[in-house]
């Protein structure tokens, strides 16, 4: 590593990111007739292709009935199409070192497909054919419904899962985004192939649909692609979606046969499109988000009270969180909690030294830029931007937007959520309750 220049480390390691040119943007977008966006971001250099399809409808967007449809519905589409099934996708992908996959949120279902540049066409037709035409059939929802159980048994039996799931529920009380996107045991267990089906045919509609493309693609290729599987179709409805309260239980303290105690603390923080969500991302970064963060080296370097502890920021439509995070053992949580919350206070009162500002902002540059150079990353932008915000930032344009940030927006932003209301979810041994 090179030497730092004498007397300003900080910020000559700090800048040196901004050193470097962004990296080449070939983003387009287009709309087709009935609301299916598609959004390439080409890579002249790639080898392979990351093609995802977003569906905006997630967990919040379910009745309390059909709470984890959205994920079933990531299940039951790999099982199979009218003229495919399950093994016969799962061969298509493996025949050419590519890889089919999917996950759900609270706001979008996500579905993609990442293979080598000479498969990109048949690989996003196969895509396309399962988000767009499943079979549903109820005997594969009977065969997922006991995957999904598991699902839920291996959760419920992992401790950093359940104070997770707690934490949110604490922090966003009877609201859908603070709901397990995986549903409950009854509610998986009752549904019925109808309802799901039912979710389906309502939602999965072209003003919910985003087909992006990253690495070598095509646009023009995709958008024809895209019309031959989705142009036909009536836009359909978006959800509409009721914002939470100001509401929060303070304190949730689960105890289980469990050697350590699993402690996560939250803030409510600002939606995913608000001009402080860069002074938000630069507070996280300096709170806990990296090793030379204020909650890493007091916890973990300077008392090893813990391995680790980090904090990350999530951002929805009209919500935010700013979360910490750290498991250790029974006679020392109650000093980590000590800490952190010492930490935390300091930073609502005092705000951070304008060397800590200038780090964690070369560290979200630098991030940025390595980000880039992956096409997996580039459609997780894409995608994420456009079905958070309409659009994503250009990569210019976001540097300067995190250049733009002072010591004195941190500061603000940090007064505005660390000294807000703090939520605490701890799953611990018997006894827990007393230590923290």
């Amino acid at each position: 590593m090179t030497d730092p220049v004498p007397g300003r480390p900080d910020r000559f390691l700090a800048r040196r990111a901004v050193d470097v040119p962004p990296p080449v943007e070939r983003v387009r977008r287009t709309v087709l007739p009935n609301g299916v966006r598609v959004v390439t971001d080409s890579m002249e250099a790639a080898r392979s292709a990351a093609v995802p399809v977003w569906v905006t409808v997630g967990g919040r967007d379910e009745p309390g009935p059909l709470a984890g449809a959205s994920h079933f519905l990531e299940h039951l589409l790999f099982k199979g199409t009218p003229d495919r099934d399950a093994r016969s996708i799962a061969c298509d992908v493996d025949a050419v070192g590519g890889e089919m996959n999917a996950y759900t949120a609270s706001e979008h279902t996500v579905f993609y497909a990442r293979v080598p540049a000479g498969a990109v066409e048949e690989g996003t037709a196969l895509l396309l054919d399962v988000v767009g035409g499943p079979a549903l059939r109820a005997e594969d929802v009977d065969a997922e419904r006991q995957v999904i159980l598991e699902e839920l048994a291996a959760v419920e039996d992992d401790p950093d899962d359940v104070v997770g799931i707690r934490l949110f529920e604490s922090l966003f009380p009877g609201h859908p985004l603070g709901r397990e996107v995986l549903g409950t045991e009854a509610t998986i267990s009752s549904l019925t192939r109808d309802q799901v089906a039912g979710f389906f045919d309502r939602w999965y509609q072209p003003a919910n649909l985003v087909v992006v493309g990253a690495g070598m693609v095509d646009h023009d290729l995709l958008v024809a692609q895209t019309a031959a599987q989705f142009g036909g179709r009536p836009p359909g409805e978006r959800p509409v979606r009721a914002a939470p309260d100001g509401r929060t239980v303070a304190r949730v303290v689960e105890e289980r046969p469990v050697e350590l105690v699993h402690l996560a603390l939250a803030w409510r923080t600002v939606p995913a499109d608000h001009p402080d969500r860069f002074a938000v991302a630069a507070l996280n970064q300096l709170l806990g988000a990296g090793p030379s963060s204020r909650l890493f080296q007091e916890v973990r370097e300077e008392r090893g009270l813990a391995y680790g502890i980090s904090s990350s920021a999530t951002s929805h439509l009209d919500a935010g969180a700013l979360t910490v995070s750290c498991t250790t053992s029974p006679g020392k949580a109650g000093e980590v909690l000590s800490v952190v919350r010492h930490e935390v206070a300091q930073l609502a009162a005092d705000g951070p030294a304008e060397e800590e500002v200038e780090r964690a902002l070369g560290a979200l540059r630098g991030g940025l830029l390595v980000s880039m150079e992956d096409a997996s990353n580039r459609m997780l932008r894409l995608g994420t931007a456009e079905s958070l915000r309409g659009g994503a930032v250009p990569v210019a344009e976001h540097l300067a937007r995190l250049g733009a940030v002072t010591p004195e927006d941190v500061r603000r932003v940090a007064g505005t959520v660390l000294g807000g209301d703090e939520v605490l979810a701890v799953v611990g041994p018997r006894g827990t309750a007393t230590k923290v």
